[in-house]
């Protein structure tokens, strides 16, 4: 026998290992346990299952309920296949006003602002004074345009619209103002990030929503009503 196994087995006298634990003892009292904890979640199990089925018969019924829910749980597949299912919507203004086609990472870089999207965009552009319009559906044959810009949406529009085709309704996203633009044809006035006074056309023959986050200024336009236009605003991230 070697001199390190001789040491190991003296080594193993001078220690004192514990007792070994009766775990068979402790195996059947799990087991006999299990059945009584089983018994105490099927309540509960049921009570979810129900509060469940009834919050997904509030979000059929109610389009401000799915919103939050959407907002909630992040569930932005929802709201992309909701963008696609848009009706196409004409383009009233010419393209070029949009600003030059760009890839999405040149936007992201040069927009000196986070942007946020409805999904990813099928073409983005981006204009000399920084707005930046993602493109659903192609600039042919759109669905929606989501422009962004350094902005405010400006109070002295609403004054200004009188008997020019336009109709404002003042709204509120997320605390922050917004107005909601239709008629046909309609435009737009809005406060640049230099506050002065911009006035353009709509870009569609749809509905405008404008509504600020910070200093950005967010555009959507489609054809949408109102509840519809606010829902896909809340969804904008």
């Amino acid at each position: 026998m070697s001199e390190l196994e001789l040491r190991l087995i003296a080594l193993r006298e001078e220690i004192d290992f514990p007792p070994t634990p009766a775990l068979s003892v402790a195996v059947e009292r799990a087991v006999a346990l299990a059945p009584a904890r089983r018994r105490r979640l099927r309540p509960l199990a049921l009570v979810l299952a129900v509060v469940l089925v009834a919050a997904l018969g509030v979000l059929a019924l109610s389009p401000g309920a799915r919103s939050a829910f959407l907002e909630l749980f992040h569930l932005r597949g929802a709201t992309v296949s909701r963008v696609e299912e848009l009706p196409e919507v004409e383009l009233i203004e010419r393209a070029e006003l949009l600003g030059v086609p760009v890839t999405l990472a040149a936007a992201r870089r040069r927009a000196g602002f986070e942007l946020a999207d409805l999904g990813e965009p099928d073409e983005v552009y981006l204009r000399g004074d920084g707005l930046v319009t993602f493109v659903y559906g192609s600039i042919e044959r759109p669905r929606l345009l989501l422009s962004q810009v350094r902005g405010m949406v400006w109070d002295g529009f609403v004054k200004k619209v009188g008997a020019r085709g336009t109709s404002v309704e003042e709204v509120e996203i997320e605390g922050e103002r917004g107005l909601f633009v239709s008629g046909d044809p309609h435009f737009v006035m809005y406060l640049d990030s230099m506050f002065r006074i911009q006035e353009e056309r709509a870009y569609l023959a749809g509905t405008t929503l404008l509504w600020n986050r910070g200093d950005v200024l967010f555009r959507l336009e489609a054809d949408v009503e109102l509840a519809e236009a606010l829902e896909l605003a809340r969804a904008v991230k």
